[in-house]
Order: C-alpha cells, then structure tokens, then sequence
C-alpha cells in the first residue's frame, strides 16, 4: 500500500482489505499509518528494495551505490551486521566508490548509524493503535466507536438509552450513508462483480434498497408491524423509520421502545444481508422476527429501569408499552 491506495480487483484479498481500510478511515481512524515495521537484527528485509528505513527505499536514496551493488536483492543481513560495538558494514561493490558515489556512501552510513534495530532477531509490526503494540480487532472495534460516539454535536446522531452502543453506532453510520452497501462502494472506486441487491436482485443496492424497498426488508417490516398492531408498512423514509415516529405513542418511553424495535430490525436485515454476501446463507424472515423479539426483549428488561415487561405480552400485544 505504498503511496496510497492502488485501485483494486473484486477478486483479490487485497481487495478486501483496501475496502476495509477505506471503510475504517471513514472513521477518523488512521488504519494505514498506524502499522510500523521493526527491523531485527538478523533482519531477511531487502537491504535495497523495500522501504525499512526513510521514507523511499535506499535504491531510489543512494542510486549511483545501487548500480555498484553485485547483489542487489542483498537482505538487510547480508549488508549490516548489530554487536554490543556498534554496527559493522559487509559491503559487495563491483569497484570501489570514488566521488559522487563515495558522497552517497557517507550520506547512507549516516543514515544507518541513526538507525534504531529491535532487540529481537526477526522482523516484527508495531500497531501505533494499541499502547502494547500489538493489534487486536477488539481494540480496532473501541476505536472505531469512540471516534463514532463522540460525534455529539451531529444533528444525524439519534440517542436511546434502550438500545446498546452497538445498535446506535449502528443507526449512526447507516444515517450517514457509511454502511458497505454496494452502490456505496462503487461511488468510492471499488470494483464489484455486480451492484445489485444480492437478496432480491431486483435493483440496485443503495442503503434505500436495502433498508426500505427489497421485497425481503419489505416483508420483516410488515411482520414487525404486524405484531406491534400498526397496519401496513408504507415504504416510509429511513429518518421516519429510525426516528421512531411511524406509530401513535403518548409517552417519551412509549417512542423509544418503538425506535428501539426500529432499530433491531434495520439492524437484522443487515444481519441477513451479510449472511447471504459473506457466507451463502439465505435468510428465514419469519425466524429472524422471533430473533429480534427474543433478542430485544433481553435488552429492554436490562435497561429499563423501574419497567416490568411480561413476556406474553410483548409476544402478544407489544404495543401495550407505548402507551403504559
């Protein structure tokens, strides 16, 4: 990833991970920079051809000591060898540097004796991210939701203290158009095998789509609604939907158990979209509504305080809570 992102193939690993690269510095995270090489002592890196020291290789630094090199896919090992004195120089030249060339040679020993080898023997990363150096995707994650969380001031931000951070953060990127979905990806220069809805194929996969129009959201909101005794789902738009004003609530708690159902159903046709993308999985509508109510149900009798929820009811008439 020198110099930048390079345009990827649908295809390839690296694809994957540039996608995820652009996706986590949307973030304010800086994924790219945060991964450092630490060079060992007995280090296998390209002394010549790979960027270890500096900010360009040492072929494209010292070019005239580079065509004097007989070796020059030479290691770091072959040419700079670390003791308890210092460092001590194994050079291979075809003839001796003389002027210009011999002017480089001191420029790159300078350079090398500045240079910082780790204690260890082999070559290792550092990720700046983490206090200990070492990268874990549970410390990526935090990251991730703190940069999210702190953006209080955004008039797109929608707060719930019935949902759990995840669902918000959730709510948050899909508000700001931040989730994968395919469209999104080809407006960032991604290139994709097709930008079509992979659960319903019949058009093009837009956080819209996806959310709103494929038939199979369709059919999780009506049975959602259904259950709730609100009518008919009416193609309503993602703010009215996430902002928990689709039903007739008379209390404050009333809307924020309904924009909390809102939310654990938008956040389960991801769930099924992802199944069907990542891992050839189709989706069940019907087992997926027992899951939210299952899974929400947990939720609401944790973080509702002074609140009794029977679980007959919910399963029966759920829409007795916005009102009591």
């Amino acid at each position: 990833m020198e110099g930048g992102l390079s345009h990827p193939t649908s295809s390839s690993t690296w694809s994957n991970i540039i996608m995820a690269g652009i996706k986590i510095e949307e973030e304010n995270v800086n994924f790219r920079n945060s991964f450092s090489r630490q060079i060992g002592i007995e280090s296998t890196t390209s002394f010549w051809n790979e960027i270890w020291i500096g900010s360009s290789t040492l072929r494209v630094l010292f070019p005239r000591l580079f065509r004097l090199e007989n070796q020059q896919e030479s290691r770091i090992c072959d040419r700079i060898r670390v003791s308890n004195s210092g460092l001590t120089y194994n050079w291979d030249w075809s003839r001796n540097p003389t002027g210009r060339t011999n002017s480089e040679l001191s420029n790159l020993i300078r350079l090398l004796n500045g240079f910082a080898f780790s204690n260890s023997n082999s070559d290792s990363w550092c990720c700046t991210l983490a206090t200990n150096g070492i990268f874990s995707v549970n410390r990526l994650t935090k990251l991730i939701d703190e940069q999210q969380a702190s953006s209080n001031s955004d008039s797109e931000t929608l707060r719930n203290n019935l949902a759990p951070k995840k669902l918000e953060v959730f709510v948050w990127r899909l508000l700001k158009r931040r989730l994968p979905a395919r469209i999104e990806l080809d407006k960032r220069g991604i290139d994709l095998h097709s930008v079509r809805c992979p659960l319903c194929d019949d058009g093009l996969e837009t956080v819209e789509h996806t959310f709103i129009f494929c038939k199979h959201a369709m059919d999780l909101w009506e049975r959602v609604f259904g259950w709730w005794n609100l009518g008919h789902f009416n193609n309503l738009s993602l703010n009215e939907l996430l902002r928990g004003n689709t039903s007739n609530q008379s209390s404050s708690f009333g809307k924020k158990v309904w924009q909390s159902v809102e939310w654990v159903c938008a956040y389960y046709i991801w769930k099924i979209r992802n199944n069907l993308v990542f891992r050839d999985k189709k989706g069940n509508i019907p087992v997926a509504l027992n899951e939210i109510q299952i899974k929400f149900f947990e939720w609401i009798t944790h973080r509702s305080k002074g609140k009794k929820f029977d679980w007959h009811i919910w399963l029966s008439n759920p829409s007795f809570y916005l009102t009591n």
